[in-house]
């Protein structure tokens, strides 16, 4: 049963050119005390949309990673408790009280809950199993390490599990995709030579073939039809160029500028499936 009493917490957005699902989200969250959205620099409808509900703190910050701009909104929120939603998300009704049920019985600092991926309305049919983040929890308790991408929080506190879910909607084309897989590929590369890890002959020979029969064959995309085979040359395709991007630096003595390519799409990862140590959400 839905409720229309005010949640005394802070909901948190970072968006680029978001206006596709916008709108779906913030009526959602009309009960929420307030939705802090930072943009770094929409040309769509995304600033006008988030004008429309009165709880929505709208404003604009310039891009340097993922883990920076949701630190930044983060800061800005007012409420001891903190909900981080991506634009192209959405609440089940049993999130929202459960969300409730946490804050009168105040007895543990963040949740982990399941975020399952819907791609054009439908469930993926994938043996791979929904995630599980951690999105709500004390400000006081959460921090992101500094990351160009694959940001995550950092919670200092008892965390609890629930199975209630948030709904994450993959609605790219796959040319959208190629683009997005590119410029993740620079940045993870690029902390990864930060880190100081090194790319050789032998990691590049065989990241994309055994990636692929991972994805393919082992987590059941196989059993995805085209959809499942295009996921899984993709996934292959993003660890091999992360890879020879890092082998590029090394020989070229130098990382990438740190740039964000701005798209038509909000600053939100695309693709749930991890491959290896390079995640694509």
């Amino acid at each position: 049963m839905k409720s229309n009493i005010p949640i005394p917490a802070s909901v948190y957005i970072i968006t680029l050119n978001a206006a596709d699902r916008l709108s779906q989200l913030l009526s959602q969250l009309r009960n929420f005390d307030e939705v802090i959205i930072v943009d770094c620099g929409s040309t769509d409808e995304t600033r006008d949309i988030a004008s429309r509900y009165a709880n929505v703190d709208f404003s604009h910050h310039d891009w340097v990673s993922f883990s920076d701009q949701k630190a930044y909104a983060l800061s800005k929120c007012r409420n001891e408790w903190v909900l981080n939603l991506d634009a192209d998300e959405e609440l089940t009704q049993e999130f929202i009280e459960v969300i409730r049920n946490t804050i009168r019985g105040n007895d543990c600092d963040a949740l982990k809950s399941r975020r399952m991926v819907y791609r054009w309305g439908k469930r993926s049919p994938y043996f791979t199993k929904d995630s599980r983040q951690i999105r709500f929890f004390r400000k006081r308790c959460g921090h992101y390490e500094p990351r160009r991408v694959h940001e995550r929080i950092c919670i200092a506190g008892t965390v609890h599990s629930t199975r209630a879910t948030i709904i994450h909607h993959q609605d790219m084309t796959f040319d959208e995709l190629e683009t997005k897989l590119n410029r993740y590929s620079q940045l993870k590369a690029e902390d990864k030579f930060e880190q100081g890890s090194r790319a050789n002959f032998l990691v590049l020979l065989f990241v994309f073939p055994l990636t692929f029969i991972q994805y393919y064959l082992f987590k059941g995309f196989c059993l995805g039809g085209v959809e499942g085979l295009v996921g899984s040359v993709n996934i292959a395709f993003y660890n091999f160029m992360k890879y020879a991007k890092l082998w590029e630096m090394e020989h070229s003595g130098a990382a990438g500028s740190n740039h964000f390519s701005t798209t038509n799409h909000d600053s939100t990862p695309y693709l749930e499936w991890k491959a290896g140590e390079g995640k694509i959400r």
